[in-house]
């Protein structure tokens, strides 16, 4: 989705751009600088970096850039997005757990308590804001809670809530967050974005497993040149 576009923004695109031009490249910016500040950041610790391709790509070089190649990934599922999250992982080659409640629960704070209590190689949980799958709204604010009290990071997919459903950092905090340009944005399909702490991806040079899909590559060409 959306399956209509508005004629606003299908007009916009009537207009040819130059990749190296600097109104592109000035576009660019506020582009990001537009989706940064829809996160509530004022601070200017959050960074935004746009990635080609489906929600799909952006999600997997959101988990391939931040999550290092000895870390361990906690999947929480309630749909078929969550369970395509760890079956990136897998793809990925990096150790991953599962908490898997079906198509109709949500994961609650107490139990992915439970489980970073149990297993102290888990670095980092990954969570689905809105499983486009089953619908269900996810309990993002309880579980980053319970994330932090421990020690562990959260990456969190909005794909189907940002930009319509809150997700303010400075009352939910996460390391990075992934959502897509024709969602709840109401654009055309063709890239995604990854909001992130700068601090952390300024420490992520060097995990991805790709080339096409290092957000760190990506946000440090675009530091330098703009483009």
């Amino acid at each position: 989705g959306p399956l209509t576009t508005a004629f606003s923004t299908k007009e916009a695109m009537l207009k040819d751009w130059g990749s190296w031009d600097a109104d592109f490249r000035a576009m660019t910016k506020s582009i990001c600088d537009q989706l940064v500040a829809l996160a509530g950041d004022t601070s200017g610790e959050l960074v935004c970096v746009p990635m080609q391709g489906s929600g799909t790509f952006a999600v997997e070089a959101m988990l391939g850039t931040f999550v290092p190649r000895d870390g361990k990934v906690l999947v929480l599922a309630n749909g078929a997005y969550g369970l395509r999250a760890a079956e990136t992982m897998r793809y990925l080659g990096r150790a991953h757990t599962l908490i898997d409640k079906g198509d109709y629960m949500p994961p609650r704070g107490d139990e992915v308590g439970a489980t970073l209590d149990a297993d102290p190689g888990i670095t980092h949980v990954i969570a689905i804001h809105c499983e486009t799958s089953s619908g269900i709204l996810n309990p993002v604010a309880e579980i980053s809670e319970v994330v932090y009290a421990r020690g562990r990071k959260l990456l969190i997919d909005s794909m189907s809530a940002f930009g319509a459903i809150d997700l303010d950092v400075n009352r939910i905090r996460y390391e990075a967050m992934v959502s897509s340009a024709n969602k709840c944005i109401e654009g055309v399909p063709g890239f995604g974005f990854v909001v992130a702490r700068r601090s952390e991806l300024e420490a992520a040079r060097g995990n991805s497993h790709s080339l096409a899909l290092d957000l760190h590559a990506q946000w440090a060409y675009m530091e330098k040149t703009g483009q």
